[in-house]
């Protein structure tokens, strides 16, 4: 490329006689330029899944039957299996039909979705076969399935449409976790469905109270603790019998509370009960609910209370970074089962992304620039976790602290406040980043990060 410029003399040339010519200047300044863009490195993303000389087979994930179809890397079909079932022969007959059509030079690259957890069993069949499995999130799957001009669905197209979404080159694989981590994983979801099992049952224990006995809302300081479990038990909540039964009532608690419980919380109980205008209707059918439902808390509880033990044990003996930033193994061990291996994100940006904490961009054109919310792709699961772990790191460290007071001083003028909740979540962001960088470097947190090579 020749560029001449007439008459033109730059200001910032030296002057004679090391002036140099106008072209020579912009021939040196472009291939500078090029120069630098050549040694500037690409950020090549972790998950990213490689293409190379082996064909790709798609598996169209559902619960009982799966469907399978083999293409080259020129895009044409090798083979396809339209159902194959979900056992020992459907795989072999997988096998047959199209794994083996589909082996030139090596073994072919097998891609799925995440569906649910019916993938499971397949992908971890076909490794034990020497295969190479490809798990895909169903977004990517998705989206590329929009382009179709013609409205057609079926399994034997979706699985192509699976291979087609390697083949295209910007495909990212799902992170697989190893098997401490998918422990570990299975640990911390199985604790989170009893609390929520068992914040359910409260919430109908309490809507039984209100029914009932109305006034015995803040009597207590925790509506259900052991005292008033054994109150349940032995007598009952409702209000006819703790009038009938006063000095039964009076003994239980004192017992049940090791006399910590005070008389005058008592006399205030049996005086609510005595004046109450709860309903009448079904005094024994509320007494034996409530019976079945303070059991059943202390049977949620007490597992739990095993499965808190066993993830503390297990974050010793992984001794993750993470319980470096003063939150504790049970929060610890969610955030670390639901991200997987952290250290392959390509960045603290993609492990945000990850998270769901990045935000959404809405702006278009001059009308549309709406408020920006998190993504919330991704678990709420971990959300929560790093929610949390946002709440215990601002109380401790002064850095967490500094970002919590300006999100929380910096509020938009002239729209609806957002307040804590929206500080803490920016502080989560940050927590996941800062999460990101201890596992890269496999160092605990400190308040002032070592200083990075150049």
């Amino acid at each position: 490329m020749t560029i001449e410029v007439v008459g033109f003399e730059p200001p910032f040339f030296p002057s004679t006689p090391q002036r140099q010519n106008v072209q020579q200047y912009i021939n040196i300044t472009f291939t500078n330029i090029s120069m630098q863009h050549k040694t500037k490195k690409k950020k090549i993303k972790a998950n990213a899944v490689h293409i190379d000389h082996r064909n790709i087979v798609g598996i169209d994930i559902g619960k009982r039957k799966h469907a399978a179809t083999a293409i080259t890397p020129q895009g044409d079909v090798i083979a396809s299996l339209t159902r194959f079932e979900n056992n020992i022969s459907g795989v072999d007959l997988l096998e047959r039909q199209v794994l083996v059509p589909a082996t030139n030079q090596s073994k072919p690259m097998i891609a799925m979705e995440a569906t649910g957890q019916y993938w499971n069993a397949i992908h971890d069949e076909l490794e034990r076969r020497g295969y190479s499995c490809v798990v895909l999130n169903p977004i990517q799957t998705g989206q590329r399935g929009k382009q179709r001009i013609r409205r057609a669905k079926t399994d034997r197209l979706d699985s192509a449409l699976i291979a087609r979404t390697i083949l295209a080159g910007d495909a990212q694989a799902t992170l697989v976790p190893d098997e401490s981590i998918y422990e570990l994983r299975l640990l911390v979801r199985h604790r989170f469905r009893l609390l929520k099992t068992h914040g359910m049952m409260l919430r109908y224990a309490i809507g039984l109270m209100d029914r009932v006995f109305p006034e015995y809302e803040d009597v207590f300081s925790k509506p259900f603790l052991s005292s008033i479990r054994a109150l349940i038990r032995e007598i009952g909540l409702t209000p006819d019998v703790l009038v009938a039964k006063k000095n039964e009532v009076r003994t239980t608690l004192e017992k049940a509370s090791r006399n910590r419980l005070s008389t005058t919380v008592v006399d205030e109980l049996l005086l609510r009960a005595s004046k109450s205008i709860g309903t009448r209707q079904g005094m024994d059918v509320v007494n034996d609910q409530l019976r079945t439902i303070v059991n059943y808390f202390d049977f949620v509880e007490m597992q739990i209370e095993q499965i808190d033990e066993k993830l503390r044990s297990r974050m010793e003996s992984l001794q993750s970074p993470i319980i470096s930033l003063g939150i504790g193994p049970v929060i610890a061990a969610t955030i670390l089962a639901e991200s997987g291996a952290v250290e392959k994100f390509a960045g603290p940006c993609e492990y945000s992304a990850f998270c769901g904490l990045d935000p959404s961009v809405f702006d278009s054109g001059d009308s549309i620039n709406g408020v920006s919310h998190i993504s919330k792709r991704g678990s709420p699961l971990l959300r929560w976790a790093l929610y949390l772990a946002a709440q215990t790191v601002v109380k401790k460290h002064h850095d967490f602290t500094r970002i919590y007071e300006r999100h929380l001083k910096n509020q938009p003028k002239g729209k609806r406040q957002k307040g804590h909740r929206y500080a803490l979540i920016a502080v989560a962001h940050k927590v996941a980043r800062v999460v990101w960088r201890l596992m890269k470097d496999g160092r605990d947190f400190t308040k002032r990060p070592p200083k990075r090579a150049v």
